[in-house]
C-alpha cells in the first residue's frame, strides 16, 4: 500500500511539474510586423511545389529565405499583407501575387 501511495505520488507531481510550464503565447497584433520567414518557401526550392498544400508562402528572391520577411498578419484570421524582406540596404517592400497551381507569391522588386 505504501509503495503504491508514493508511485501515484510521484506520478501526479510529474503531472503537475508538466503542467506548470505549459501556458499559451499571446495572440500576436496582426497590425505589427512579425519574422515569418518560416512560412516561406524559397520558389527555385523543389518544395515550392508543395508550399501551397502545406500553407506556405513562396517569395521570389535574389536571398531567398536567408534575410528575414516580416509581415503584417498572422497567417490565420488575418492574412498576411505588407511584407517586406531585409537586404543590405535595410527593407525592400515585396509585392504579392497568385500563382495559380503554386499560390501566394511574394516578389522582391526594388
Amino acid at each position: 500500500m505504501r509503495k503504491a501511495l508514493i508511485v501515484a505520488s510521484l506520478a501526479a507531481g510529474t503531472v503537475l511539474a508538466a503542467a506548470g510550464g505549459a501556458h499559451a503565447e499571446p495572440a500576436a497584433d496582426p497590425t505589427r510586423y512579425s519574422d515569418v520567414t518560416a512560412t516561406f518557401v524559397d520558389a527555385l526550392d523543389p518544395a515550392a511545389l508543395e508550399a501551397k498544400a502545406q500553407g506556405k508562402n513562396l517569395i521570389m528572391s535574389p536571398y531567398g529565405v536567408s534575410r528575414t520577411i516580416a509581415c503584417r498578419g498572422d497567417g490565420a484570421a488575418v492574412p498576411y499583407y505588407d511584407c517586406q524582406q531585409e537586404d543590405d540596404l535595410g527593407w525592400i517592400t515585396l509585392r504579392l501575387t497568385d500563382l495559380p497551381g503554386l499560390g501566394p507569391t511574394w516578389y522582391y522588386l526594388p
